[in-house]
């Protein structure tokens, strides 16, 4: 009698033979150190300028050419709303005035920590749960352009010993720089991403978001870095408006399929609803919507206007009365609390789901999620500027799902989604916080100094001047004290 039932069974045997030997020399040789996952300190949302308004005259002055910045005061009386009597109007407005006035300015910085716990329902082992921890930033003022991604796994629970003892392989660890001379980007290994408390490690607040991990400040060269002089990056044709006919509806396999495209409004004002701008590129003359597609299901993903903007809060009906409108006259800040209506949740949260679905397809392909809660708060200065937001979702789908985490090799399960979603992005407009050179001496040194361009064979001219800027030795960051007067949703009880 043979003692497996087909040559797909030996296939998986022979996998999970493969992963926990290598699990166990990943244990044994220390050579994958578990990632530290303490509780992030509020701060790190508040240091240097970030969440600090900027006086009129720095306003001004960091407007882009032929712009305008609207204030909130002039938005809603513009729109003729009365947040206090009609506060899901009120609301609309605030949000698409804040996100057209994000793009009006020349400098900004913005940054983001997103936790996910991520469950499958149903597999060959039971119920599993994956927890994802990941930190983006992103900043562009007069010396370029910095951005980082660190991002890890927190928690590994019902996949079996053989995969948890892996859990410090995953994640995903890059920088990027750019300006006027040359472009440069790097990816660090995979795992040991570090999210460490106040207790962990005093220097905590020196790590954009506190998070960092030590492999990537030593990746430099080879094949992880590409540097690219500006005269040699592809001369792409820019984008025009994207503006789908009127009446079009989304394609028949994505999950709002026979639903109303909304409408593009070429003249639209600041407060006035927001346009739909797919992920897309030019395939001759043709415009494509990019789509992320999981077992026959698509799901589309781009923004409203802004990089953070990915929800469509800017239509008053999506909206239902129980959403709250505040003003605060002592910091002239206007914070919004959204209810969507149920009937609308999936038009205002559909290229959110479609990042879900893209940021979680490395351990579950969902298909055919649905949002089963969305909840928001975003604050925004009386200028029109936007100082902090704070969402959960939780999707959900109760269709069969490819389980991908450790390869694929424990199949399928029965159903899944995000459980719990929650980010917390924080701005900042201040020259120091958007100086890209700045935090390439904090966090890419390399690049002032010859020897990265000379191993990747570039200019050795490019390298950045850093003198005066401090050091990650002698950098001494301040949480400002705004912070005293920030309520966060997720606040354990």
């Amino acid at each position: 009698m043979k003692s497996f039932k087909s040559k797909k069974s030996k296939v998986l045997l022979t996998c999970l033979a493969v992963i926990l030997i290598v699990s166990i020399l990943c244990v044994t040789l220390a050579g994958c150190k578990k990632p530290l996952a303490g509780e992030t300190p509020l701060g790190v949302y508040f240091v240097g300028d970030f969440q600090k308004d900027v006086s009129p005259e720095k306003l001004a002055e960091i407007t882009r050419d032929g712009e305008e910045i609207v204030s909130i005061a002039t938005a809603l009386n513009k729109a003729e709303v009365d947040y206090k009597s009609n506060p899901a109007a009120a609301a609309a407005a605030i949000y698409a005035t804040a996100v057209t006035n994000y793009n009006n300015v020349t400098q900004t910085g913005y940054y983001v920590l997103t936790d996910a716990l991520v469950n499958a329902r149903g597999t060959n082992v039971g119920s599993a749960e994956v927890g994802i921890r990941s930190t983006y930033s992103s900043f562009t003022g007069k010396n370029g352009s910095f951005s980082q991604t660190v991002s890890g796994v927190t928690k590994l629970e019902g996949l079996g010993s053989f995969v948890e003892n892996l859990r410090s392989n995953f994640g995903y660890n890059i920088q990027s720089f750019n300006n006027s001379n040359f472009s440069a980007n790097k990816r660090g290994p995979n795992g040991g991403a570090q999210f460490p408390s106040e207790a962990d490690d005093a220097d905590v607040y020196k790590y954009i978001l506190g998070a960092y991990n030590r492999d990537l400040s030593s990746t430099n060269k080879g094949k992880n870095v590409n540097i690219v002089p500006a005269n040699q990056q592809s001369d792409e044709k820019p984008l025009p408006e994207y503006e789908q006919p009127a009446g079009a509806k989304y394609p028949d396999n994505s999950t709002l399929a026979g639903k109303t495209l909304p409408s593009f409004n070429k003249n639209r004002e600041a407060w006035e609803p927001l346009n739909r701008i797919p992920a897309r590129y030019w395939d001759g003359d043709k415009i494509i919507e990019n789509h992320a597609v999981v077992e026959g299901t698509r799901y589309s993903y781009g923004t409203y206007g802004a990089g953070f903007a990915v929800y469509d809060f800017s239509r008053p009906e999506y909206l239902s009365d129980d959403t709250k409108v505040t003003y605060d006259p002592d910091l002239d800040l206007w914070t919004v609390e959204v209810a969507v209506k149920s009937d609308f949740v999936q038009q205002a949260c559909e290229f959110a789901a479609g990042d879900l679905v893209k940021d979680t397809k490395d351990y579950i392909g969902l298909k055919n999620a649905a949002y089963t809660e969305i909840s928001c708060k975003f604050e925004v200065y009386g200028d029109g500027l936007i100082k902090s937001m704070q969402k959960r979702d939780v999707l959900n789908s109760n269709e069969k799902c490819p389980l991908t985490v450790a390869g694929g090799i424990l199949g399928d399960c029965k159903g899944g989604g995000t459980s719990s979603n929650t980010a917390t992005m924080a701005f900042s407009y201040s020259d120091s916080d958007t100086d890209a050179n700045r935090l390439a001496a904090l966090y890419w040194p390399e690049l002032g100094a010859e020897k990265i361009f000379k191993d990747n064979k570039a200019d050795t001219s490019f390298k950045l001047d850093l003198s005066g800027y401090d050091d990650f030795n002698s950098y001494k960051p301040v949480v400002n004290d705004l912070l005293k007067s920030f309520k966060n949703l997720f606040e354990k009880k």
